[in-house]
């Protein structure tokens, strides 16, 4: 089973992770990547306003998954963060602000203050990543009954 970036938008990752392992045999794996609370945490106003802007229920951190997986059955190979997540941020900002900002624009009706907003918000995320408190972590994990 396999997933990249989406499960943060599930509301019960218990649940999830539970019919994951269910659906998969024994030795067959689980790997994903997700937006995760990283290492540094967030705090409770941090975590108010990225899970507003991003629409996500909750987030959890690699321990939690590394758990969660444990509890159903299953071996974790990998719990570790990918190191991407910043820079990709960091590309993103860049390619909405210089070369696709018509694009953008357009599909917002062209309304700039929203725009402004929208901007203000992936910074926030971006700040958010580059000192860890989100990272996109990969997760891999075995089957074991």
């Amino acid at each position: 089973m396999w997933g990249e970036d989406a499960w943060c938008y599930v509301e019960d990752k218990a649940k999830l992770i539970a019919e994951a392992a269910r659906l998969i045999k024994p030795q067959g794996k689980i790997a994903f990547t997700d937006w995760m609370e990283g290492p540094a945490g967030l705090t409770g106003a941090e975590a108010a306003r990225y899970l507003g802007f991003m629409k996500f229920p909750n987030v959890l951190t690699l321990g939690e998954y590394q758990s969660l997986l444990e509890a159903n059955g299953c071996f974790v190979r990998i719990a570790r963060d990918t190191g991407r997540f910043a820079p990709s941020v960091s590309l993103y900002l860049d390619m909405i602000e210089k070369q696709l900002t018509y694009d953008a624009l357009k599909i917002i009706g062209f309304d700039t203050a929203l725009a402004q907003t929208l901007t203000g918000e992936m910074r926030f995320v971006q700040s958010l990543a580059q000192v860890g408190k989100i990272i996109q972590g990969l997760m891999v994990a075995e089957k074991t009954r």
